[in-house]
This record gives C-alpha cells, structure tokens and sequence, in this order.
C-alpha cells in the first residue's frame, strides 16, 4: 500500500513542520465537531451511560469485568491518544474553502510508505455514517479487548468530502502508573488486563484484588496531559514530496513559499489551478 495523502494547513504551520521536521498530533477535543469521541462523550452523560451499560448486559460483557471498569479504562486512555488529520483527495472546492487561511493556505503531500516509517503511529481511513451508539460500542468493546483506535475510526456523512485519512499516535506510556508498566517495555493496557484475568481463573488473586489492579490500571500517574505532541520525520528524507498553494494566493505569497522550499529542497507546485480558465 502505498498511495498519496494530502493535508492542508496554514504556511505558519507549514514552517514550523519544515523546521522542527515534526507532525504535530492533537487530542480528539481540541477538533470543531462535537461527535468526534462519541461513545466517550455519550458515556460521560448519565443517559448515555446508562444505555452503554444496558448493551453491556444485553451482550453479556458484564460478567468478566464490570462495565464501569471498561468505560473507565476507555476514558483514561483514550485521552492520551492524538490524532492528525489528512486527506485522500488531491483538491477540492471545499477543502481550499474550508482551509483558506485568507488565500494563504498550502497542501502538502506525502504517501503511506513514508509513514510506515514513522515511529508509534497508526494510520486508517474514516468512515462515514450515521452516528450509532450500538455498532461503535460493537467494534470498540470485542470480547476481551478495547480497541482504542476504534473509539475514533467514524464520522457522519456530513463529513464525508473530507475523505479523511487519520494518523493517530500509541498510547503514550508516560501517562500509566510507573509501578505497573515499564515506560521503555511494549506492555499494553490490554496485556496488564489479560494477565489480571489469567490469575484471577487460577485462583492467584481474590476477585477484590483483581478489581482493585483494574481500578489501578485505570489512573494515569501524570495529570497534565499535553494537548499536542509533536512526532518526528526527520529520519525520513523527502517526506514532503511537494507543496501546492492556494487557487487564490497572491503572487507575492506563492513566491516567498517557492523560496522557502527551494532552501529546503522541497519540490514546489505552484497555485492550484483548481480556478483557472482554459477552454481546452
């Protein structure tokens, strides 16, 4: 696999990418939409959890571990989860639009090889639909496992000329208890459950005290956790395979990020011709 992706930003951000050589993640409520985390938000509210427990029960994942532990575990971890969003689509009218920065945006472009190489990220394409409590809880919750990732892998159909391809970041483990996982192991909170679970079935521990090492896994040691985090490429020669500029960008502009680009030996499209005339 190994196809093109394409993100648009302000030439503000354009340069702090180029010279710290880094892609800034964010966390999911730093974005606009108010659905992004969904079953996050719709457990934070005492309908929605009371409906999230109700499908606990209904598919018989209650009885292995209680439903709070599991939302629990979901909310404390996914906040140390951070995205960045790009795009499968070359251009559109609504994207320069929508990331016009006043005619001074730019696109740059990359493609999947390139971030293959990238240390402790992941990358998936969203999906668009209407927003279901059940079958996001159906791919996040399966059977023993919570896949994280899932918790933001949907977005509705409103959304969908965004084509959005997601990067999202590991879970960061300076944020886990520094007496339960070793910040320099592979240890995943999966892992720490399964081995709660294996002695829990052999009688090694009391149901107390696996509930107890649950809660635990549930607590990040460190409070603060950053908004962004930054994910270097500089090991990656020519990650930025070019750079565009807006349709509507004056020449002035178009030629100081010709210039830029030219120190750092960046190939450079010039303005988009997404609105130029031409009869043939």
């Amino acid at each position: 696999m190994s196809f093109r992706i394409f993100r648009f930003l302000s030439f503000e951000s354009f340069v702090d990418l180029v010279l710290r050589e880094q892609l800034a993640f964010v966390t999911y409520d730093m974005w606009q939409d108010p659905y992004e985390g969904f079953v996050i938000k719709a457990m934070q509210t005492d309908k929605g959890r009371a409906d999230i427990i109700q499908w606990f029960k209904k598919n018989n994942l209650s009885s292995d571990m209680p439903p709070d532990m599991r939302l629990g575990i979901l909310e404390k971890y996914s906040k140390t989860v951070h995205l960045q969003s790009w795009t499968k689509c070359e251009e559109t009218d609504a994207l320069w639009r929508i990331y016009a920065f006043n005619g001074n945006s730019i696109r740059i472009e990359t493609t999947i090889k390139n971030l293959q190489r990238i240390n402790n990220i992941d990358f998936f394409s969203v999906e668009y639909k209407s927003m279901s409590l059940e079958r996001e809880l159906k791919s996040i919750f399966t059977g023993n496992k919570i896949q994280i990732q899932k918790a933001f892998s949907w977005k509705r159909k409103a959304f969908s000329h965004e084509e959005e391809f997601r990067l999202i970041s590991n879970i960061d483990h300076e944020y886990l208890p520094e007496q339960q996982i070793n910040q320099q192991s592979q240890i995943t909170p999966d892992d720490m459950l399964r081995a709660l679970q294996v002695f829990l079935e052999k009688g090694e521990i009391t149901r107390q005290e696996y509930e107890s090492g649950v809660a635990n896994i549930n607590l990040p040691s460190k409070p603060n956790i950053k908004q962004v985090k930054h994910i270097s490429f500089s090991h990656i020669p020519n990650f930025i395979e070019s750079v565009m500029v807006h349709p509507t960008a004056s020449d002035w502009f178009a030629e100081t990020v010709e210039r830029f680009c030219k120190n750092y030996h960046i190939k450079f499209l010039g303005k988009s011709n997404l609105y130029k005339f031409n009869h043939r």
